[in-house]
Order: structure tokens, then sequence, then C-alpha cells
């Protein structure tokens, strides 16, 4: 009989040899890895991996840069500590892509702080602009309140430091949802935190005023935040101005026929805001005269870019705070809608009402000296819930107050995109607009509700492609317009509020775009307007990182919190509870005895 069983000293020596292998493998292994980088992103939405923009940002980074991250302390929530961990690592993304040069810190400022001592952190961050949460947990017995700071101080060299958020709240509340949002926006959000630090060449925008438009501090919230990425100057505009025309003095001295000289100066106008990648328009209330029409048409035939904000009707809410009742007409500004009509959008004259709306406070009839909030319909609010567009994707909701409406009209070449859209709970009241604030006692009112019905109406949208002038047909006056544009894009919103900050008169006090002193919420106005314009005026094609989408997987609320029946043995909680914890102890027992059981058959043959 022939014995098969192997030498013993066969197999110790196989053993040897195989473990010399393994270790050989790591050490090599790790060398490599050492030399080289690589990691593999096996998720679905590949929430690990920048975007090719991202990347190109932290490679032109060439000195220190900075993140001091707040969103730290033992009391986070589960939803918190998910979003610090994905801050984590896209922080450390974005570190490996520098080659080092991005760092970041994550810090405690509450650690060991009494009451008093938090009120003053919080004090001296807001006034950075950074933003406290409140996150309340419910328990089965008590509720808990946490102090969150979810945002971050970035600083680059020597003199920039500008501000991170990383909440996006829905309705100023942080659920599952909106944390999701908030990790999908953390790339753009750290991204464009490092191009405001490396930008060396910003856009010129220029702000036109000479047309009755808002005075300079009700812009501040939105001119100092866009000056962080383009170089702002507000222009005087106004043909019709002796002091505008005192610059042109000059040209007296080679002609003085009046038509010639008229000629000169519209030309050299144009000359000046042709130094300007982009024009924005806020609020007019003074008419275009034609000349100036010409200006801005051939501006906007050139390549210019622009953004209108602009009212269709003489609608303000202090003129309600004297009385109570109040006719509104609306804007002859004839030029200004012939203009946005040639182009592809209609101004309508009208005032748009929307259930969807924000709050105003008012004295309560019932209970006198009590103020108390009321909705107002002319205070529509606009919510993006599956929009895709990368200016108004998981944005949160943008206040509007005493909005007009655009439709749109068919041009070939020119792609239209809604932008601001109502609910369909609205009606419209036609120039000149009656508003009553005694409407607010129809808050219940079945029938007065009922008779919203006219649909979602268009407030702002986005016209993207050939434009034709305004000034295309024959015209003795002027010479040789250029009739049509290829490939430019303009942003219209029948809201001239849309991008006002309040100032209180009486201290000079600006607060910030988008808060209600009344009512106490932040709206999402000043954000959607610097969407407006890195969507236009940013070549590096940071706004499309905000097309990133997470899929956010929840379990089934209802059903995991169903108690167990009678004839159950565990509730559905329990079930996947127990499932969790000891299905991956279970494969590694099957797969240690497996594994025995495979050497002892390999090498104890009979």
């Amino acid at each position: 009989m022939v014995n098969n069983k192997p030498n013993k000293r066969s197999v110790k020596q196989q053993s040897f040899i195989e473990l010399a292998l393994l270790l050989l493998v790591i050490i090599v292994a790790n060398v490599l890895a050492s030399q080289y980088y690589k990691k593999f992103d096996l998720t679905k939405e590949k929430r690990y991996t920048l975007s090719n923009t991202s990347v190109q940002l932290a490679k032109k980074v060439n000195d220190r840069l900075f993140f001091k991250v707040y969103l730290e302390g033992d009391n986070l929530s589960s939803k918190f500590k998910r979003l610090r961990t994905a801050t984590l690592d896209m922080l450390t993304e974005f570190r490996d892509m520098s080659g080092n040069k991005i760092d970041f810190e994550f810090v405690n400022v509450f650690k060991d702080k009494d009451d008093k001592e938090k009120a003053e952190i919080i004090k001296q961050l807001n006034n950075k602009g950074i933003q406290y949460y409140n996150d309340i947990e419910i328990g089965a017995d008590q509720q808990k309140r946490n102090l969150i700071l979810p945002a971050a101080e970035v600083s680059y060299g020597s003199n920039k430091e500008y501000v991170v958020n990383l909440l996006n709240t829905e309705m100023g509340r942080a659920e599952e949802t909106a944390i999701n949002k908030s990790i999908e926006g953390l790339e753009y959000e750290i991204a464009n935190a490092i191009r405001k630090c490396i930008n060396q060449k910003p856009k010129k925008i220029a702000f036109l005023f000479g047309h009755g438009e808002a005075e300079a501090a009700q812009t501040d919230g939105l001119l100092s935040s866009l000056s962080e990425n383009y170089s702002i100057d507000r222009v005087f505009f106004n043909l019709a101005d002796e002091n505008y025309l005192k610059q042109f003095i000059y040209l007296t001295e080679t002609t003085q026929d009046y038509d010639s000289l008229g000629k000169m100066i519209v030309s050299k106008s144009l000359d000046l805001l042709k130094m300007y990648d982009g024009v924005v328009i806020v609020k007019p209330t003074i008419p275009y005269q034609k000349d100036e029409a010409y200006i801005l048409d051939q501006y906007i035939m050139n390549g210019g870019k622009t953004i209108w904000m602009v009212d269709p009707i003489q609608a303000e809410h202090d003129s309600l705070r004297r009385q109570t009742k109040a006719f509104f007409p609306d804007y002859n500004n004839e030029y200004l809608r012939t203009m946005l009509f040639n182009y592809g959008v209609r101004l309508n004259s009208n005032l748009l009402m929307d259930l969807q709306c924000n709050n105003i406070v008012l004295n309560d009839p019932s209970r006198p000296g009590q103020m108390v909030p009321f909705p107002w319909v002319y205070y529509p609010v606009f919510a993006f819930k599956g929009q895709e567009h990368p200016i108004i994707k998981n944005l949160e909701v943008v206040w509007g107050r005493y909005t007009g409406t655009l439709k749109p009209i068919a041009r070939k070449q020119l792609k239209v995109t809604n932008l601001l859209l109502s609910s369909d709970k609205t009606k419209m009241q036609d120039a000149p607009a009656f508003v009553d604030l005694g409407i607010v006692a129809n808050t219940f009112n079945r029938s007065y509700l009922e008779s919203f019905k006219s649909g979602n109406q268009v407030v702002g949208v986005l016209l993207e492609g050939e434009f034709k002038s305004n000034f295309r047909r024959p015209d003795k006056q002027y010479e040789f317009p250029v009739k049509g544009s290829v490939n430019n894009s303009m942003i219209v919103i029948a809201d001239g509020d849309i991008g006002l900050n309040y100032v209180k008169r009486s201290t000079g006090e600006v607060y910030p775009l988008g808060f209600d002193r009344e009512t106490g919420r932040q709206f999402a106005n000043k954000k959607f307007l610097l969407n407006c314009f890195d969507y236009l005026f940013d070549e590096s094609g940071l706004i499309d990182i905000r097309t990133k989408e997470i899929q956010l997987r929840l379990l089934d609320k209802a059903r995991i919190n169903n108690p167990k029946t009678d004839s159950e043995w565990l509730s559905e909680k329990q079930y996947w509870q127990l499932f969790n914890t000891l299905m991956p102890v279970l494969l590694v027992l099957v797969f240690g005895v497996s594994n025995a059981w495979f050497r002892k058959r390999k090498y104890t043959k009979s």
C-alpha cells in the first residue's frame, strides 16, 4: 500500500515560502503606494471623486490655504456627524490634489465655555458671516437642543479671508434631505472658496444707476459678496443728466454740429460700457430714452451680458405703512419693454398674487396692540424641488416682493430656461393694481382661496442664444448698428427688489440680502443671484459642480417604528438591528470554518 501522506517538512517549507511571498507582496505594495497615489471610488454617484474643475482649482493653489472648520463637538447629532464626515473626506481630497498646499483643522469653539462666553463667540462669528443652527433632537422622553456652527473660515496667504457655509436648510430646518443637499453642495462650496482665493483676473461688472435705481446701501449685500469674485463698479448712466455729459465736454472742441456731437456722445458711451464684461440693471424707476436704449442694445449685440431686475408696477410696501389701501400704476418704460420683447420675453403689466408666500406682520384686529404674522400673497416664495439647472438646483426658497410676471416669446436660435416659477395657486392684478391690507382677513375664506387658479407663472428666466437688435431696422439717427448677437445670454427677473437688502434709515444698519426683519426668516436670494452671476460670467465651469447629485437611501421610518404584533417574535426595528449586528459575525465564522476545512482536506489526504 502506497503512502500518499506528504512529508511534514515539505509542508512546513511550503508554509514558510507562502508566508515569505505574502510579506514580500505587502512590502512591494506599500513601496508602490508611497510613490503612486490611486484611490478607487466604487460609489454609484462618484461622491468621493472631484470634478476636473475642482482638481484644476486645487492645483492652482500656490500658497498655504487653510480651512478652519467649526463643525465639531461631542454633541453632534447623527445627521450632523454625516455632514462632518463628508466635509472631512472632501477637504482631504482637495488637500491631496493640491500637493498638501491646502490644509484644514476641525475646532470646537464651545468646549468648556459657559452660556455667556458662547453668546459672545456667536456674536463675533456672526459678524464674519457665520450663522449658527439650533439642532433639536426629539427623544422618547426628552428634547435636546444642540448649538451647531456648520461653517468654516478660509485663509489664503497673508490677506485673504472668506467664510464657507456648509449647511443648506429647507425653510430654515435641517432635516435629512437638507443635510443630503448640503453634502451634495460641499464640493461647490469648497471649490468656490478656493476660486475666491486664487482669482487673479476677475471679470468686470457694471451696476448702472441714474434712472431712479435703488440707493447704493440697498445693494451692499449683493455687491460685497460679488466683489469676492468679480471687479464691481457702480456706473452713472443717464444721457439727459448734465453731470453725465460733462465727461464729454472735450468733444465740443472737434465739432459744433449738434447731431454729430450727439452721435459721438452715444458712441463714446457705448465704448465705456464695452469695458465691462457684464451690465446689471436693478429696479430702474425713470424710463430709458431712445439713445440710452440704443447703447444698451448695441452693448448686448457686441456680446455684453446683462442681468435685468425690473419692476413692471410701481408697488412699494412703504406706501401701505402710511395707509391700508393703495393703487399702484405701471412704469411707463416703453423702450425697456420693447427691448426685452425683441430679446425673447414680455414684461407683463401686472402684479402676482400667490398662496405660496411669506408672511407680513400686522396688528391683530381681535387683540389690539398684538402684532401677529399673516400670509401676504404679494410676497411669493419660489421653491426649486426637482429642478436640475445648476443655477437653481438644491437651492433654498427665494423671496419675492410685489413681483410681476414674464411671458417667454418663441424665438429661433434662442433657449429659454425658467428660473423663478410661482406655485399653481395664483392670480393676477393688472395695472393699476389695487392693494388692500384687509385681504389678510380672507386667509381662511374658502371662496377667496379657490379664486387663485391662474396656474404657474414665470417671474425669472435665462435667455441663451441669438438676440435680435431692437434697432435692426434702418434709422438715420444711428449708423451701422450691429443687428444681431450670437451665443450671448441674459437673465431677466420681474422683481426689482429681489437683489435689495433692507437698510434701517435711523441707524444706517444694513440687513443681509434675503433676510426678512419682520419674520426673522433668511431666504436664499443672495445665493440665487450669485449663482446667476457665476453661470453668466465664471468661465471655470464651477457652477456645473452643482449638478452633482447624491442619492439619499433612508430607512422607511414609518415601517421601522411599527411595534411588533402579538404573532411576531421581533419588531421590524429589532429584526434589522439583530440582522446588522449578527450577520457580519456569522459571515466571519463561516469563512473561518470553511477555510479550516479546506486546508485540512488539502494537507491531510489519506
